[in-house]
């Protein structure tokens, strides 16, 4: 916009420079350099005023031809004053030399110096850091080409080593070493060869450079000069030291000129008292260094008194990193100079800094001076202290140094410090007085100090810290201890020179034996000075004379300190001091005495706890027996006994533990006689229960158990009684150390005898195997089951129980095995120990079965089997536990016979059952037969009179067969052989054991028949399996019985041969629905098996050509009927050898061309041969229409069906399910022979059906009852469709007369019958699943009936009248069964249309007379329903006083019961149906009903109520999708597994949509947090698809009104409409709020016709419908257009309301005034005759 036109953008990296760039250039080249100023390209700054001193190396302005113009540029912009640039050029130089050569790189080798000199001391510490890596590469690279510019390079790349930013010193660090390989010669090496250049460098740096002349030519702050600068003089110093560390002391002779001059210049001095520390202690390291150097020595010499002056002014300095370094100094010119003190005043400059660093606790630098202390004091002499006493100075020292050893310091001093300080602290103090020892010729002043120095810095010291919780307690006592033992050693090995040490530890024990007499003297001694003074006992104890490592040694030679770590005194077995056994053991008597009067004293508690405790320790010290006679006064070891013995009365667990342990290190020291004698007359008798356990523990352990006379005493009655009840409370608090013992009891000597007798082990025995009978979960079980089965063995050898005990055990074991399986509480080993050890005990013959025991054993399986609370998946581990029994018990006879014999004794016994009858299990057939053929998936083609049995019964009976089934399947299973393969791992070992060496290899006929009457039941199981909902573990019982049985089939065992034979036997002779079905798991028999997929058609052929010919055609069918769903499509045809024959039964036919159907037409495509299949079904049927003609009685036309027989009945049920299974496939290609027999025999079959229903519980009646059913299911359906559609003259006339003549009859008919059927029905218990199944089966028909012929009926009947049916199906909702209550629920649905139109005609009567209270109000149809709503009102009302619309109740809600909650609202959901169909007149009565009568509150709270919990948790935010909350199907509806939560929502969702001012004005009723919540969770949950779906169905409404236009604006929730009449026009504008329908809509009018007055009443009007009628949106706007309609068609509005039609009725004004002739709408004339308490005509005034 008016500015310059751009130029194309710069290119990067362009070697060619920009114009001013070339300009200067050009000028640099032809113009002379001014002096004062640089011509290089970066503006340089000043010419250097010293030569030879420049700030930074000249950068070249020109470059080489050879070097490449990128690399020209990279090496520019290092130039440049940018640190972002220069980072970049230093990346992309790194680059650059990865990618080129060694000659390449020769050519920048001559520039790189001045560029390194440069860089390495930028101020950006990221430059310094790739500056180094650039240099590594480049070394690593080019390495020999470097070579003649290394004497460049080295000064700062060593000084850079030392650069404050760690990461550029390791790079720098780390390519020294890569380059020179980590060789010292080779470092020391570069140093000479650079000698001169290092040496000039640090010179010029130190003594001529700072921060200004550093930083010329740099635009650089002040800070970051300094910064610089004092990098430089830091790297500069430690470069020094690196060099004199690395070469040799002759080597530095030849650079005493440079150091020369560098010492002599007063500016290095400085540096030592520099403030910063890093460059102070970079100073006194030089220092250190050049002070080792003998060659340097004389250098310094001349500055020694400046020297010493510097180091002992900073001897207290704090600095961590400063004080090593001065130290090291202190000591270097201390050795060097003998006369080092000269220079100081020792009393004013030494002394006070000394003092003040000891009592500072060595300013925390503990670490690095104390080691040097005891040098330091080494080189203290009487001359050295100038006017100054030395003891004065000693005295002053170690007062000092007390302090940093005692004091307490803010924060805590580190326990690294504290071990230092003290080390460094005793370190003196031996030192001074083995000085003062050594002195021969001293006199008594120096004796009495070093007396002064034990009392006032050892003893002082230990009696405060006995009475203090200082942390240095231990410590010092250890050192302490160490002191004493040493002087101790001393005087042992004569080098106590004049008796000092003697002294010295008579006054050390002295002093002692006061403090720890007098203070635990007191009589409340504190917990803290006894742990102290027993602390100081055992260090004295414990006391090594000797120091592990000297902490100081002085090596002449090198003039060299070596430091090493200071260690704490370490005990040495063969050094214990010899005051152990003379003075410490008084002291441990005396202690000893004093806490056991205190213990006896205290009595029970904490007081005497901790005296024992103190005792116990003080006991370990000394076991001999002087040491417990002196305890006494008497000095005898039974007084000493006595003494601890009396004090066990009083103490607690832990102390009793104590004291017996003491007074059992005592009794060995008794002769034996009185050793046992005391045990037994004294210890034995004491009542106390864990003394007791204590003394029995030790007995029971080696080596007093091996003793006779403890054996005597332990088979002793008292002794018997203890054992008995330690186990009795082991089983109760399952005390491990308790456990312990009474394992001890069970001690097996060499003969094999046990420590305790036969009675004890029984009363053991008895205790712990009671937790086995207690079921729970509890932890015991395992413990005493693990602990019975380890002892098993023990106590079934040498008699060491009674036979009744061990059977008894036995016995619980084997119940244990059978009943549990590994769980949280009991772990696989324990299960398998146990298991393990009763097999065991019957293997080894410890156990032997007998017919009793034997009956005992069946019994215990026997009421397992029968308990309810058997698990499926347990089983099988009861079953293996069976089996290991049959075997177990009977593999020690010898006589084979005989052993066989036995086993199937075994066996009998232990399966045979009162639970597993034949008649039962004939019974459970029965009983599923008549389930599957319910379902129409089977025939019942073998007759059967009762089909009841209860779930109660059927359970048991098959946890039997299956354990019964598993049992026998691990004693007859055979494992297949081994493969021979050629891998030599897999070939047989000599420990190879088959695992069909305990398989029965010969079977008997009992055991074949309960393998026969398992499978049976197995069959019979998958057949309740698949037409019954079974819960989980019922499901699992099947399937695991099913699967053991085909496992078996599929066994190569001989026996599957028979079972298979006989199974085929059974069901020709004697055929069976069942047996036929068991003839399907012939397809997991081997020779089937292999053929996978193919298997079950193998056999179906097979089948029927063996079954056909034999002419078993029943069985055939039956089976195929199993086998159908699993053989291919078409696997049977008209070819098939069934259909050649001509069976007598009417059944056996229709099911073979039920098969076919269903067996070739299930297909996407079919053939045109397969049309015969049709025709020659059709033409049966014909046939079988034709009989019925001649035979009367053939198809059982209204006659009653339980007094017909049983095979005949199976015929017509039969043929009546092929008409259907027809009728659903190919309605078209019946004729009307086919359809009048439909007709004709669906009339006359109701009728039996009517005739018969009562006998809903036989059999053959139920079956009939459901093909009569589904077929009129099937005619209904085709019906229906057929009229949708155009259809053939055929049809059409068949459907008219289908209407006309048949369908009210059977409709009715077929009602009553259901209605009988379910009506107050008894039902008994054992028929309740079939009950249900029948009901299930005919419930799809209900929904096809027309319920206007109902309704006609028992409006026009007095036995089932409309009140009889209304009551009859509000029960049916009631109804356990989901199934029926939904059919009731549609049936109320289908009959709601029929109310709503007698109610329309009722409430227009009533409208018509000013009387609105009339009788209309208790007849209408939701009248019925409220003694119903009464009755849920108290069911619910439980769940609506747990929530009151508050988050904290959401925790803590009860589960709402589905079935009573469901019911309610299966009940409201026919209510909201009602409200829906009705017109909006007739919907104001019904809602005004419910207003009246507050159901709503009820319905709506428990709505809310019940919704799911983490969308009330989050009402206030749309955390969770709205889907749950989306209208249901009827499909969903019908799914038994829909949750309550979901089918709430969308009720919720319906009331809304259909009642909205019925919730509307109950929310605007409600208290304020309700109502909150309510609008909340609506406007995020509800309100969009409320309003979207409404919004939609306007705007895709199809009838169009004349006159009125519509339009939808969904973004903005507004509805437009305009109605137009000639040149009139109106507009209304209606936009829903944020949470419609719970707030009002806003209705705004635009162009009106009647003025603004009319206008706002029609705004009024409309809002005022839209607000209190439960209509939509469209409804309000059509009431709108007819007002305006009848309006301009001259109709007169009424003079009450001002409106043509009334909002609630949609009259128009009809009630005429006989004076003035106006015309009112009779709800407002009502409202006004009883708001005024008048009867005049609002107009007129006459009377009305």
């Amino acid at each position: 916009m008016g500015g310059k036109t751009k130029q194309a953008p710069r290119t990067k990296n362009n070697a060619k420079p920009s114009s001013s760039s070339r300009t200067a250039e050009l000028l640099g080249s032809s113009t002379p350099i001014f002096v004062g100023f640089s011509a290089q390209a970066d503006g340089g700054g000043l010419v250097p005023f010293a030569p030879g001193f420049a700030s930074a190396e000249q950068m070249p302005d020109s470059f080489d031809a050879a070097i490449s113009p990128q690399t020209q540029i990279i090496l520019r912009k290092l130039s440049k004053k940018d640190p972002m640039t220069k980072k970049k050029a230093l990346q992309e130089l790194h680059e650059l030399i990865e990618q080129s050569d060694v000659e390449a790189l020769k050519n920048i080798l001559p520039l790189w110096p001045k560029y390194y000199l440069n860089l390495a001391s930028d101020p950006e510490h990221n430059v310094r850091e790739l500056t180094q890596t650039v240099l590594h590469l480049l070394m690593a690279k080019c390495k020999k080409a470097m070579a003649p510019y290394l004497k460049l390079l080295v000064p700062v790349w060593l000084g850079s080593r030392f650069d404050t930013y760690a990461p550029a010193a390791s790079i720098a660090s780390q390519s020294f070493r890569d380059t020179f390989a980590g060789n010292a010669n080779r470092t020391r090496e570069v140093c000479l060869h650079c000698q001169v250049e290092i040496l000039e460098y640090a010179t010029r740096n130190l003594t001529f450079h700072t921060a200004a002349t550093l930083s010329i030519g740099k635009s650089l702050t002040p800070e970051e000069a300094e910064q610089k600068y004092q990098r430089v003089v830091i790297s500069s110093l430690k470069l020094l030291s690196f060099f004199m560390e690395k070469t040799e002391d002759e080597e530095l002779s030849q650079v005493k000129e440079a150091f020369v001059t560098l010492v002599t210049h007063q500016k290095f001095w400085s540096f030592g008292k520099h403030k910063v520390p890093p460059i102070k202690a970079a100073w006194f390291e030089c220092i250190y260094h050049i002070l080792q150097s003998v060659s340097l020595l004389e250098v310094i010499s001349p500055q020694k008194s400046q020297l010493t002056t510097l180091c002992f002014q900073f001897i207290d300095d704090a600095d961590p990193v400063v004080a090593p370094h001065i130290w090291g100094c202190v000591l270097l010119i201390q050795s060097n100079y003998e006369d080092w003190f000269v220079p100081l005043n020792i009393r004013k400059a030494l002394l006070p800094k000394l003092s003040s660093l000891l009592r500072s606790g060595f300013n925390r630098n503990a670490q690095a001076i104390c080691p040097n202390l005891l040098p330091f004091l080494s080189k203290i002499t009487p001359a050295s202290l100038q006017d100054l006493d030395i003891y004065e100075f000693y005295q002053r020292f170690f007062d000092d140094m007390k302090l940093a050893v005692t004091e307490k310091f803010d924060p805590p001093l580190p326990k690294s410090d504290c071990t230092v300080i003290h080390v460094a602290y005793f370190e003196c103090l031996r030192f001074l007085l083995q000085q003062i020892n050594n002195t021969k010729d001293r006199d008594q002043k120096v004796e009495e100090f070093a007396t002064s120095l034990l009392q006032n810095n050892v003893l002082e010291p230990i009696g405060w810290l006995l009475k203090s919780d200082s942390a240095h307690v231990k410590i010092f006592f250890q050192h302490s201890s160490a002191l004493v033992a040493f002087w101790d050693r001393q005087i042992n090995h004569k080098l106590d020179n004049g008796g000092l040490y003697a002294k010295l530890l008579n006054q050390f024990w002295t002093r002692i034996f006061e403090l720890v007499t007098n203070d635990l003297a007191a009589e409340d001694v504190n917990e803290q000075l006894l742990s102290h003074v027993l602390l100081l006992v055992q260090d004295l104890h414990m006391a090594n004379p000797s120091l592990e490592t000297p902490s100081v040694k002085f090596v002449e030679e090198e003039g060299k300190v070596e430091k090493s770590e200071p260690t704490t005194p370490v005990k040495k077995a063969q050094e214990a001091a010899a005051f152990v056994q003379k003075e410490l053991k008084q002291l441990v008597v005396k202690l000893v005495k004093i806490c056991l009067d205190k213990a006896k004293i205290s009595g029970s508690g904490n007081s005497s706890s901790r005296y024992i405790e103190q005792i116990r320790t003080l006991t370990k010290m000394f076991t001999d027996a002087a040491f417990y006679k002196s305890l006494t006064d008497v000095g005898d070891l039974g007084g000493a006994l006595d003494k601890f013995v009396s004090l066990l009365g009083n103490l607690n667990d832990d102390d009793c533990e104590y004291v017996v342990e003491i007074v059992f290190k005592i009794l060995p020291l008794l002769e034996s006689e009185k050793r046992f004698g005391y045990i037994e007359n004294i210890l034995m008798k004491l009542p106390q229960h864990r003394v007791q356990n204590l003394l029995l523990y030790r007995l029971l352990s080696y080596p007093l158990c091996t003793e006779p006379a403890v054996r005597q005493m332990l088979s002793g009655p008292e002794t018997c009684g203890v054992i008995a009840r330690i186990a009795q409370e082991v089983v109760v608090d399952n005390d491990r150390e308790k456990l312990n013992l009474l394992h001890k009891c069970f001690f097996q000597t060499d003969s094999g005898d046990i420590l305790i007798n036969a009675e004890t082990v029984d009363k053991i025995l008895l205790a712990m195997c009671g937790p086995l009978n207690q079921p729970g979960i509890d932890e015991m079980v395992e413990v005493c089951g693990s602990f019975i089965a380890q002892i098993m063995p023990v106590i079934c050898s040498n008699d060491n129980s009674s036979l009744r005990v061990r059977h008894h055990i036995f016995l619980k074991l084997f119940k244990f095995s059978l009943e549990h399986r590994p769980e949280d509480y009991l772990s696989e080993d324990t299960l398998w120990e146990i298991t393990t050890c009763w097999q065991d005990a019957l293997s080894s013959k410890d156990i032997e079965i007998d017919n009793q025991m034997l009956k005992s054993c069946a019994e215990i399986v026997e009421d397992l089997a029968n308990s309810s609370e058997l698990k499926a998946e347990h089983l099988d581990g009861m079953a293996e536990a069976m089996a290991k029994f049959v075997i177990c018990s009977t593999e020690n006879i010898e006589d084979e016979k005989k052993r066989l014999e036995r086993i199937d004794e075994t066996i009998a016994a232990l399966l045979d059952s009162p639970l597993k009858t034949s008649e039962r299990i004939q019974q459970f057939e029965n009983h599923c037969v008549l389930l599957e053929a319910m379902q129409g998936s089977v025939s019942a083609g073998v007759p059967f009179e009762s089909a009841s049995l209860s779930k109660i019964e059927i359970l048991p009976l098959l946890q039997r067969c299956t354990l019964n089934f598993a049992t026998i399947y691990k004693l007859v299973y055979q494992f297949p052989p081994p493969q021979n393969t050629n891998n030599p791992e897999d070939e047989l070992t000599e420990d190879y054991c088959d695992p069909n060496a305990d398989v029965l290899k010969t079977w008997n006929e009992p055991l074949i028949a309960e393998l026969l009457q398992c499978i049976r039941v197995s069959g019979t199981a998958e057949c309740w399996l698949e037409v019954s909902e079974l819960q989980s573990w019922s499901e699992e019982l099947v399937l695991i019985l099913s699967g053991k049985v085909e496992s078996f089939m599929g066994n190569s065992s001989d026996l599957v041969g028979i079972v298979k034979e006989r199974l085929q036997l059974s069901s020709v002779q004697q055929p069976s629905v069942v047996g036929c079905r068991l003839l399907s798991y012939f397809a997991f028999c081997p020779q089937y098996a292999a053929f996978e997929e193919s298997a079950n058609i193998l056999l179906h052929e097979d089948l029927s050509e063996s079954l056909v010919t034999q002419g078993a055609l029943k069985t055939y069918v039956m089976a195929l009927q199993f086998l159908l769903p699993k053989l291919s499509q078409k696997a049977i045809s008209l070819n098939s050898a069934i259909m050649r024959t001509e069976p007598p039964e009417i059944w056996v036919k229709a099911a073979v061309f039920h098969a076919l159907l269903l067996n070739n037409f299930e297909a996407e495509v079919n053939e045109q041969t397969d049309r015969n299949i049709i025709a020659s079904a059709v033409q049966f049927m014909t046939g079988i229409g034709e009989k019925q003609s001649s035979q009367k009685d053939l198809l059982h036309y209204n006659v009653e069906i339980h007094k017909q027989p049983y095979e005949s009945v199976i015929d017509t049920v039969e043929f009546i399910k092929l008409l259907t299974e027809v009728l659903k496939r190919f309605p078209y290609e019946l004729g009307i022979k086919n359809w009048d027999a439909i007709r004709i025999g669906l009339s006359s079959w109701v009728l039996s059906v009517s005739k018969s229903i009562a006998q809903f519980n036989d059999p053959k009646t139920s079956l009939f009852v459901v093909a009569v059913y589904q077929l009129f299911a099937a005619l209904t359906e085709f019906i229906r469709i057929e009229k949708q559609k155009s259809s053939t003259e055929l049809l059409k006339n068949m459907i008219d007369e289908w209407d006309s003549l048949f369908a009210k009859e059977v409709n009715v008919v077929l009602f009553k019958s259901f209605y009988q059927l379910t009506h107050e029905t008894s039902v008994e218990p054992g028929f309740q699943a079939c009950y249900e199944a029948l009901l299930e089966r005919l419930t799809p028909a209900l929904e096809l009936l027309d319920y206007s012929f109902v309704y006609s009926f028992c409006k026009s009947n007095s036995k089932i009248s409309l009140d009889h049916l209304c009551n009859f199906l509000f029960k049916q909702l009631y109804n356990s069964q989901h199934s029926v209550r939904l059919s009731a629920v549609h049936s109320l649905r289908q009959l709601t249309p029929q109310f709503v139109a007698d109610d329309i005609e009722l409430n227009e009567k009533q409208s018509e007379s000013l009387d609105t209270t009339t009788s209309i109000s208790k007849w209408h149809f939701l009248n019925r329903f409220e003694d119903y709503l009464t009755r849920y009102d108290t069911l619910i009302q439980k769940y609506l006083e747990e929530f009151t619309f508050k988050l904290a109740e959401l925790e803590d809600l009860e589960p709402i019961d589905r079935h009573d909650a469901l019911s309610y609202l299966f009940l409201w959901d026919c209510i909201i149906n009602a409200c829906a169909k009705s017109p909006v007149a007739l919907r104001a009565v019904y809602t005004n009903w419910l207003n009246d009568n507050k159901y709503e509150e009820n319905f709506l709270h428990f709505l809310f109520r019940a919704m799911p919990v983490d969308i009330l948790k989050n009402h206030g935010a749309k955390v969770h999708s709205n889907g749950v909350y989306k209208e249901l199907t009827w499909t969903q509806l019908k799914d038994r597994q829909l949750s309550l939560e979901r089918y709430v929502c969308h009720l919720y969702t319906e009331v809304l949509r259909k009642l909205p001012a019925v919730v509307r004005r109950w929310w605007n009723t409600t208290q304020s947090r309700q109502k909150n919540f309510v609008d909340n969770l609506t406007t995020n949950y509800v309100s969009s698809l409320i309003c979207s779906e409404e919004l939609k169905a306007i705007a895709n409404r199809k009838e169009k009104h004349e006159n009125m236009q519509v339009t939808v604006h969904s973004s903005t929730r507004e509805v437009l409409a305009v109605y137009a009449i000639d040149e009139a026009r109106m507009e209304l504008v209606i936009t829903l709020a944020p949470n419609y329908p719970l707030g009002a809509v806003k209705v705004e009018c635009g162009k009106q016709i009647g003025g603004r007055a009319s206008s706002r009443n029609v705004g009024m009007q409309l809002t005022i419908f839209l607000t209190h009628q439960n209509g939509t949106i469209y409804d309000g706007l059509t009431m709108w257009k007819n007002n305006l309609d009848k309006k301009f068609e001259g109709v007169e509005e009424c003079y009450v309301c001002y409106t043509v039609i009334h909002q609630d009725t949609c009259q128009l004004p009809k009630l005429t005034c006989k004076t003035c002739k106006k015309k009112f709408h009779g709800p407002c004339l009502y409202k006004w005759f009883t708001t005024s308490s008048k009867s005049t005509c609002p107009i007129c005034r006459n009377v009305f």
